[in-house]
């Protein structure tokens, strides 16, 4: 128990919370999964049955999240209208967590590959993004990958698939994927094309890689924040420079604890000591079907640990809100309703 009559637990799943750091796919559930193998007629190692398929989750390593992730989650989609599953998995998640603002990563690339239509893709994200703001009073916008995985020549095509197709919900790009796959630099003229469309522009950084990747993010590809961040802690001049202008890092504790690239447990997460040293720490679950973990639980995490008090838990809620891409207005309404409810409980 905290101090008053109320749990923590309590607490955090009531206050209004924001997330900007999470993949759609990542959202799936296995039931969903299973029900486009029995409905596509689709065979792969796994899909003989739903406990079959259920252990095909279980990976360990980045590379084997991302074969799941490519080969399992998105070769289950045969047609443009099973999108509309993830929409619902997403709302599901979204309403029970209690996240009225949300920035989503959808990766096109093999669905286009595949033979998809981007305009239909982008109308179902559109008009599910309409579909959970009426239901549920939930904002959901979409960050188009621009993945390592398959290159810059297909981010290129991505970019322009954006371009040429614009929605309100589809605000920018991220370069997603594994950072070793290739370096920032690669995607220069495609992050200086979408800046000059008015595109946000955000990039995975320091999740597998060391400090210099996310020195490339900031210079090369000129990103607005930071998709994890968390080699930083080897270089003191980079610690200084996110504080400095305050470039908010988008952390997924869980994530970082499953890749064990560099956190092992979640007392050697550098969240703390970057929260300590001034930069700006924003909290997020990365793929949370995948990683068995939501939002709430990543708080949870963070708090059961001792990692961080209620008051800095609560900052920390309060600083992802101020990072949405949204304006002033936007954040101070949502984090008004937060205050009412931190009011009412201590």
């Amino acid at each position: 128990m905290s101090s008053g009559n109320y749990s923590f637990k309590e607490l955090i799943r009531e206050i209004p919370k924001a997330e900007i750091h999470l993949h759609l796919e990542g959202l799936i559930s296995v039931d969903t999964i299973w029900n486009l193998v029995q409905e596509n007629h689709l065979e792969f190692d796994g899909s003989d049955s739903k406990e079959n398929l259920k252990k095909r989750f279980n990976v360990n390593s980045l590379d084997e999240f991302i074969s799941l992730f490519l080969n399992v989650i998105q070769s289950s989609f045969r047609k443009e209208q099973d999108i509309v599953h993830l929409i619902t998995d997403a709302q599901n998640y979204l309403v029970r967590n209690n996240i009225v603002y949300a920035e989503i990563f959808f990766a096109p690339s093999k669905f286009v590959q595949s033979g998809f239509s981007f305009p239909h893709m982008a109308d179902i994200l559109e008009a599910g993004s309409k579909k959970i703001f009426e239901e549920s009073n939930i904002t959901v916008k979409f960050l188009v990958d621009v993945s390592r995985t398959f290159g810059p020549e297909n981010a290129e095509q991505n970019l322009d698939l954006v371009i040429n197709n614009p929605r309100k919900s589809i605000i920018g790009i991220g370069l997603g994927g594994a950072e070793s796959k290739g370096p920032a630099a690669d995607y220069k003229a495609v992050f200086e094309r979408a800046i000059k469309n008015n595109l946000k522009v955000v990039a995975h950084a320091g999740e597998d890689i060391g400090p210099e990747s996310i020195w490339a993010a900031l210079k090369d590809l000129n990103v607005d924040r930071i998709g994890h961040g968390i080699s930083a802690i080897q270089d003191e001049e980079l610690m200084t420079y996110l504080k400095d202008n305050q470039i908010p890092l988008e952390i997924c504790p869980t994530s970082n604890l499953f890749t064990k690239k560099y956190v092992q447990k979640i007392e050697e997460h550098p969240i703390k000591e970057f929260y300590n040293r001034g930069l700006y720490v924003t909290l997020n679950s990365d793929d949370p079907t995948l990683f068995s973990s939501d939002l709430c639980e990543e708080y949870e995490l963070l708090y059961e640990n001792k990692i961080f008090t209620e008051d800095e838990i609560i900052d920390i809620m309060k600083k992802t809100v101020y990072a949405i891409y949204a304006d002033e207005k936007v954040k101070k309404a949502i984090w008004k309703k937060a205050e009412k409810v931190i009011k009412k409980y201590r």
